[in-house]
């Protein structure tokens, strides 16, 4: 297969970081119906598909160096009041 038209990008994980090992391990594992080795590169972009599908919406970035952000939605200021009254 020749590699033309194609753009590759690789992922490193740091094997001494737990949460990162974990995500490999993860990533790695045997799929239960072929019992093959499950496609890294397909699954990476099936996961950015079904996040490109979320972003439409009320998006949440997770890191686990970064607090959670999300994105600002729009209230109405009685409906801010009101959130803030229960905070």
């Amino acid at each position: 297969m020749s590699n033309e038209g194609r753009k590759n990008k690789p992922v490193s994980f740091n094997t001494t970081d737990e949460h990162e090992l974990a995500l490999l391990k993860h990533a790695e594992q045997i799929n239960p119906l072929t019992e093959k080795p499950r496609n890294f590169s397909k699954y990476v972009k099936r996961l950015i598909e079904e996040d490109m599908k979320r972003s439409s919406g009320s998006e949440i970035r997770i890191d686990k160096n970064e607090p959670i952000i999300r994105e600002e939605e729009s209230y109405s200021i009685e409906t801010k009041e009101a959130i803030n009254s229960f905070i």
